[in-house]
């Protein structure tokens, strides 16, 4: 028979219990009992959640410990990264905090309908003390809530013990993201290296005028590679970042080289495309971008209020509530999200927006079909393209090779929007099955954690 332990916190729910003892469960009023259960319930499952806690952070110690031995010094970031505006002030202290993930120190976000933030403040007004900001996404019909708590709540133990239940599923820090690119050597082509580069590319994804999202960093409109840009590329830029923090370019400028670069030996995914970039990347060094979760919600936003059905999300980051919820709500509004498997290795542990239900995860692979080395394996990886050392535009002007599964991603991202501008009425399920039906199995039969269903190419011109 089951028995239980009456402990001194038992006593404070039993007051006539006058000792410690162990008695029959028969023996005990129902309402103890219940209360008993609940939290031998409550303890199981909070050491389950240790365990794998723990186990996540192990295994993203072991990457960390493997790509420090093989990074460039200059790659790795300090555990507080100060982030100045351009007139060298401080705008936040970008911080290392817990299994080794980067957010903006003191900075935790809500995510809530307008109902609910009005029963918070009526249940604790003295929450208000701490808003910084209290943006409307109202593509979304949500509001974001940006807190600045003192040191003493800097933490989801805290800061769940200060705050009402409710708010627990919607609350997280203010982490950083980053994009999955590993830049290469620059390339300088002379005009008959181009031409003959033009001969042997292969075809346009489609030639239907299209129209997609991207988060990314800023692009630089004036690069060469899109000579074209009023007649075929028309890019429309909005920027979710400070006004007073330096402007960066080099992600999305690569990302777009892969899309729409049509000049200096590339040739456009997307001939015809109208490119929404939402830029919510700033830089971090002179070799690295971050985005804020909460610039990151604000370019969603925006680009749901532009109608992108298809949005490119070439970076990664951790898992949390917020980004969770506004991924399912793009889903139930049959947006599809594209997004970077990540650059973690083989080893690493899930990244995001990658590893939500509903989102395409892409992996990469080079010309010979190898798996990228540092790209991350597990189930949810749906597809693999090209995105080892492509050629493609630098934000200085020039054209170089990127590495990582930020080049991968846009050929998927291309592939989706041209069967979403034949066919509108298509579904996700539908699109990754078409998607499916084209892919090239890699690995082993059928899908597996590393290629997942298989490569996809682009189209090679007629006669080639």
């Amino acid at each position: 028979m089951k028995k239980y332990k009456l402990t001194l916190l038992g006593l404070a729910f039993v007051p006539w219990v006058a000792t410690a003892q162990l008695l029959p469960i028969t023996q005990l009023p129902d309402t103890i009992v219940d209360h008993l259960d609940r939290s031998v319930n409550r303890n199981a499952e909070r050491l389950q959640e240790l365990k794998q806690q723990r186990l996540i952070e192990l295994q993203l110690q072991k990457t960390l410990a493997i790509k420090a031995q093989l990074l460039d010094p200059l790659l790795q970031l300090p555990s507080v990264l100060p982030i100045l505006d351009t007139r060298k002030q401080l705008v936040w202290n970008e911080v290392e905090v817990e299994l080794g993930q980067r957010a903006v120190e003191r900075e935790w976000l809500l995510l809530l309908s307008d109902n609910q933030w009005q029963q918070v403040l009526e249940v604790m007004p003295a929450l208000s003390q701490y808003v910084q900001t209290n943006k409307g996404l109202d593509s979304l019909d949500l509001q974001l809530i940006k807190l600045r708590v003192p040191e003493s709540l800097d933490s989801k133990h805290m800061l769940r013990q200060q705050l009402p239940a409710l708010l627990a599923p919607y609350l997280s820090r203010n982490f950083i993201y980053q994009p999955q690119t590993q830049t290469t050597e620059p390339i300088t082509m002379p005009p008959q290296a181009a031409i003959k580069v033009e001969n042997n590319m292969p075809a346009a994804m489609c030639e239907l005028p299209i129209a997609l999202g991207m988060v990314d960093t800023a692009i630089n409109p004036k690069h060469s590679a899109w000579p074209n840009m009023t007649e075929h590329f028309a890019l429309i830029q909005q920027h979710f970042l400070p006004a007073d923090i330096a402007t960066s370019y080099s992600h999305g400028t690569a990302v777009a080289g892969v899309l729409a670069g049509a000049n200096d030996g590339l040739s456009p995914l997307l001939p015809s495309l109208t490119l929404y970039s939402a830029g919510a990347f700033y830089a971090q060094n002179e070799y690295q971008q971050g985005a804020t979760l909460d610039s990151i919600l604000q370019a969603l936003n925006w680009l749901v209020a532009q109608q992108s059905r298809v949005i490119n999300m070439s970076l990664t980051g951790p898992d949390n509530p917020v980004l969770t919820e506004v991924v399912s709500r793009l889903v139930a509004k049959n947006i599809i999200l594209v997004a970077a498997a990540g650059n973690g290795g083989p080893a690493a542990a899930p990244l995001y927006p990658a590893a939500y239900d509903g989102v395409i995860a892409v992996t990469a692979v080079d010309d010979a079909k190898r798996l990228y080395r540092w790209a991350n394996q597990g189930e949810y990886v749906d597809f693999a393209a090209v995105g080892v050392k492509v050629l493609t535009a630098r934000a200085d002007g020039s054209v170089g090779r990127e590495s990582g599964t930020s080049m991968a991603t846009p050929v998927v991202s291309a592939k989706v929007a041209c069967l979403l501008a034949s066919s509108p009425a298509l579904t996700l399920a539908q699109v990754v099955q078409q998607l499916q039906q084209q892919a090239q199995d890699l690995g082993e039969p059928g899908r597996d954690s590393q290629y997942g269903y298989g490569l996809l190419t682009r189209p090679l011109k007629a006669g080639l």
